[in-house]
């Protein structure tokens, strides 16, 4: 049964595969390192698992149906995130029904530290590049290094660093994590135990990561961004990471010396009680295994299906409408600002009006597909080849009672464009993908599959504060013509 659902799902066990074997540069390298340690756990634990009865579960069935749906729901919105996480906890459910509660609480860890090679911590980006950043500034301030700070971006008289998401941390806190709890299982017995060992694998991963960085901002003052780790930084992190937990461990070697072991043996042992022998008939076994079955082919065979439901002309004119309100146009353009949205049915033109020039930019899908949707990894508000973003993500702001997410965007030659733009799924509008995302599963069951995304853009030099004026005129001029444009009056 977990072979079919390998078979069935391959879509993310590919993906998984995927990511696994990018052991150089992906954060997940880890992945088939993991999968290893979780196949020992259980087969460790193969004498006391053969102590148990196998006893089928019937309510299990319910979690098996749920976590099927939740996964074909992610398919038809590609977040393969979700998809991930889902495919463990059917797995989890699989056993559950098939081989009872006991089995699966016997296998519960080892399938659960499978979660430390899954790409569900990338939430976690933001957040720790943001105290990584603020930490590190501060640092570098009080050490008296003339720096100043521009969101992510450290800047010294001799150049600047910037902190990126790779340089959040991740890495480091996913082997501390992936370390720490597996050390904690295997020596502890008491919870408290077991988690201050966690947050305190977890505290030095972030600390060794945040030196790092500090490290490196420092030697590119002292030596004029001439020192060889603000190139190769990241070997930096390894070395001092690996430092920590060696002493981790000795600190650890000498607290057990002197409490006598009193919380180690961890390993969960068959008590003296007798197992319960399984009331299930042969048929309630039979019946199981083939509901089972049955439901675990139910999400991908309703994905599947209503994939296929999709039909929409091969080839779409999106016309922009007319400008109102003082505002000419539109009128073509070769500007080398162009989004990119993979699928879209894509037209750009600048308005006028006065001296001022407005960019507007449409992207419409009639219906999305994988690979071909508006919320996706490859899309970019703007092509990296010619324009840089300064923001990591947009920020949300509110014009004229419409959320709008902002981006700052510098081209080669340091000319400065502002951009407002925003999501239009199954006939919401919204700044947040995520829910994007669930309005674009309700949208396949209620038919409407249309998403669009609307981009306004203007020059600015020194101060963005004019330019959003002109851009919150030109959205009150023109916001009606563009909502009938993505309700579908093309």
């Amino acid at each position: 049964m977990l072979l079919l659902i390998l078979v069935l799902y391959r879509e993310t066990s590919l993906y998984l595969a995927g990511i696994w074997a990018q052991w150089r540069n992906g954060s997940y390298g880890h992945g088939f390192l993991v999968l290893a340690i979780s196949l020992y756990l259980v087969f460790y634990q193969r004498k006391a698992l053969a102590k148990l009865s196998p006893c089928p579960s019937f309510f299990a069935l319910v979690a098996v149906a749920i976590f099927s749906m939740i996964w074909m729901s992610a398919t038809l919105a590609d977040v393969q995130v979700v998809q991930s996480a889902v495919l463990l906890a059917l797995i989890m459910s699989v056993i559950w029904a098939v081989s009872g509660p006991q089995v699966a609480q016997r296998l519960l860890f080892p399938l659960l530290f499978i979660g430390f090679a899954l790409p569900v911590w990338s939430p976690l980006l933001p957040f720790l590049q943001a105290i990584t950043t603020d930490v590190s500034f501060w640092l570098a301030r009080i050490s008296d290094v003339p720096a100043l700070r521009l969101e992510h971006l450290i800047i010294l008289p001799a150049g600047q660093l910037l902190i990126g998401e790779s340089c959040s941390g991740l890495h480091y806190l996913l082997a501390a994590l992936t370390l720490g709890v597996l050390y904690a299982y295997l020596n502890y017995q008491r919870l408290w135990s077991r988690f201050l060992i966690v947050m305190i694998a977890a505290g030095s991963a972030i600390i060794a990561n945040i030196l790092r960085v500090f490290i490196v901002v420092y030697l590119a003052y002292a030596t004029g961004m001439q020192h060889p780790l603000v190139a190769d930084h990241l070997s930096l992190g390894w070395y001092l990471f690996g430092g920590l937990v060696l002493l981790l461990l000795f600190v650890d070697a000498m607290f057990h010396r002197h409490a006598g072991n009193l919380d180690s043996g961890a390993w969960p042992r068959i008590d003296a009680v007798e197992v319960p022998v399984c009331n299930r008939g042969a048929m309630q076994r039979l019946l199981t295994f083939a509901a089972a079955v049955i439901l675990i082919a139910s999400g991908p065979a309703l994905a599947w299906w209503i994939e296929r439901q999709t039909g929409f002309p091969q080839e779409i004119t999106v016309k922009l409408p007319a400008g109102i309100g003082g505002w000419s146009g539109p009128l073509s353009t070769h500007d080398s600002w162009i989004p990119t949205y993979h699928g879209a049915f894509a037209e750009k033109g600048v308005y006028r009006k006065a001296e001022h020039e407005v960019y507007l930019y449409v992207g419409y899908y009639p219906s999305q597909t994988q690979g071909q949707e508006l919320i996706n990894d490859l899309n970019r508000i703007s092509s990296k080849k010619n324009w840089q973003m300064r923001y990591p993500h947009g920020r949300t702001r509110k014009i004229n009672n419409q959320m709008v997410l902002e981006q700052v965007l510098e081209s080669s030659s340091g000319q400065q464009r502002l951009v407002w733009y925003w999501y239009s799924v199954a006939g919401w509008l919204t700044t947040n993908e995520y829910e994007a995302k669930v309005i674009q599963v309700l949208g396949m069951f209620t038919g409407n599959r249309q998403a669009s995304v609307i981009a306004l853009a203007a020059d600015f030099g020194d101060d963005a504060g004019d330019v959003r004026k002109v851009l919150r005129g030109f959205l009150s001029a023109m916001g009606q013509p563009l909502a009938q444009l993505i309700d579908g009056d093309r």
